[in-house]
């Protein structure tokens, strides 16, 4: 168990959610046996706070942005039965509260929180303090988000609180100047709490947001909301998950400060299900920060987006409590069951979803009108296309979808009456294949291909009011390699007719007869859509001897 946790972690610290050029640089050192595991850590946890102190050859290498430390902290956590003494001694004694500065305490109105601060030496917030009632703004701001994000995430959605039993009875933040925003961790925690909250002690150099309060507040923010949900996570299931906590943590900013949107304007574009919708939910082997979209159309979804309550997220955090060893993906999968849809279901949706969105959103008076409530704001991504077809017929294939993914095929429907697809998904892998039409007056229709135990389906899709189709192949199922599928998209007339009936009189007769023949071997004036639909009389795509012998069949009955 340990070393399957370990692998998480490495793979969420490496991943993108860092987007750290000194962190990769000190992997791939590690893979080629320069660094020791403890070297390793060391240079992480260097690197995350402590930067005159790594290595020399780490030095002069882009830090790049780290959101959020916690993944650092958790892998040095379960590495910590492999690590020499002297090791942990080391980041012990970096990860201690700070002491330098007169040191003083501010607990929150909300009774909840004991921030401790200083104004002067490296780790010292700003003094300043408009209020004059002693304490700086940046502490009074901090209380105020923490105590807000409780009473959101704790009071009103139900998750758990963190355990702030024994010591001064408060549960404990300090800031710090950092690499990261922030972070949770277990180490010098107050009495028996289970974690600790550090937050950065400037939020000053980050990247832009769009809190009408400034990128200072903003940032922290959504820090004290993410931070807070690995807290609460811990209590739950004690980080069981490994790299998904980051995807749980990042919606829980979209939760409590939806319109901060940091993490959408800073940390999407590599990996993300917008710019890789071909790589998988659990892309090397766990979802992470990048991913938080998922639980977004969860809860928007199943829980009607409230800003109040979770539920369908709550039950997940319930059931880990007592599935700390399950597979993460069936722990949602059983969410969803027990919401009336299941995991292919709402894994089809999903990818429907993040196709209309960023230039594909449909928006009505700067409103969303289907998807994510924010899915056209300034800054939402894009997700990308796989082919874009503007003339039909049309036969290509897709392939390299990983598990939990999909590819983005836009239809485009100027002009047409109707679209026939049909689709050959790989034998042998859970898959479904939707479709979706952006109707004129900005709905959209959407649903999914039947396809048979092969993988393979056909429909009609009517796009005489369509602005824009999709065809988007998805491999729902938890495990697997990548897989592909091929289609053929041809136009349709979407005539109606009664087979057989070629002259649209209401009767089969001779003159039917004649027509059909005339039809089959060329001869006379073209057919027209009704008559071409009404020729294939025995129904099998075609229209040849076949439908003669049917026809003089119905015709003597």
């Amino acid at each position: 168990m340990l070393n399957r946790l370990l692998v998480i972690i490495l793979l969420l610290v490496t991943g993108n959610l860092l987007a750290s050029t000194t962190m990769i640089a000190i992997e791939e050192a590690y893979n080629r046996g320069e660094l020791t595991q403890d070297e390793r850590i060391l240079n992480k946890i260097y690197a995350m706070l402590e930067p005159n102190l790594l290595y020399s050859r780490f030095q002069a290498i882009e830090s790049g942005s780290i959101k959020c430390g916690t993944p650092i902290l958790m892998e040095y956590e379960a590495l910590q039965p492999e690590l020499a003494q002297s090791t942990i001694d080391i980041i012990e004694e970096i990860l201690l509260p700070n002491t330098e500065g007169l040191r003083e305490i501010y607990i929150s109105p909300g009774g909840h929180f004991s921030l401790e601060y200083s104004t002067t030496g490296t780790n010292g917030v700003s003094a300043t303090d408009t209020d004059v009632n002693g304490v700086p703004d940046f502490v009074e701001w901090a209380a105020t988000y923490l105590d807000y994000t409780w009473a959101q995430e704790v009071d009103s959605a139900g998750f758990a609180g963190p355990n702030h039993v024994g010591g001064d009875g408060y549960y404990n933040v300090s800031f710090e100047n950092m690499g990261p925003y922030g972070y949770c961790t277990t180490s010098s925690v107050d009495g028996s709490e289970l974690t600790r909250l550090v937050l950065h002690n400037s939020y000053i150099g980050f990247g832009a947001n769009q809190d009408p309060e400034g990128n200072v507040k903003g940032a922290m923010k959504v820090t004290c909301a993410h931070e807070f949900k690995h807290a609460s996570q811990r209590s739950e299931s004690s980080w069981s998950e490994g790299g998904w906590v980051e995807l749980d943590a990042t919606w829980a900013e979209e939760f409590v400060y939806d319109y901060v949107n940091d993490s959408m304007l800073n940390f999407m574009g590599s990996g993300d299900p917008y710019s890789h919708p071909h790589w998988g939910l659990d892309h090397n082997g766990t979802g992470s920060y990048e991913d938080y979209a998922w639980e977004d159309y969860m809860h928007q979804r199943f829980d009607n987006n409230s800003y109040v309550e979770a539920p369908i997220l709550e039950y997940f955090w319930n059931w880990r409590q007592t599935h700390t060893t399950q597979n993460v993906m069936e722990s949602y999968a059983q969410a969803l069951t027990q919401y009336g849809s299941s995991l292919q279901e709402a894994f089809g949706e999903y990818v429907v979803w993040n196709f209309f969105t960023g230039s594909r959103a449909v928006m009505a008076d700067g409103v969303s009108q289907f998807g994510y409530d924010d899915a056209g704001i300034n800054g939402y991504p894009t997700a990308s296309l796989a082919f874009t077809h503007n003339s039909y017929p049309v036969s290509s294939s897709v392939s390299g979808i990983e598990n939990l993914a999909c590819k983005m095929i836009r239809l485009n429907t100027s002009n047409q009456l109707g679209l026939e697809i049909e689709f050959d998904g790989q034998d042998g892998v859970q898959m479904s294949a939707m479709w979706a039409i952006r109707q004129d007056d900005n709905t959209v229709d959407w649903g999914s291909i039947d396809l048979d135990g092969n993988n393979d389906g056909s429909i009609v899709l009517d796009v005489r009011d369509a602005t824009m189709a999709a065809l988007i192949p998805v491999v729902t199922q938890i495990t697997g390699t990548t897989y592909g599928a091929s289609y053929n998209i041809d136009l349709n007339s979407l005539a109606t007719c009664d087979p057989g009936d070629i002259n649209d009189d209401g009767g089969l007769d001779v003159s039917d007869l004649v027509r059909l023949v005339a039809i089959i071997l060329g001869n006379g004036s073209p057919p027209n859509d009704v008559e071409l639909c009404a020729a294939d009389v025995n129904d099998d795509g075609q229209s040849n001897i076949q439908d003669v012998i049917t026809l003089v069949d119905n015709i003597i009955q």
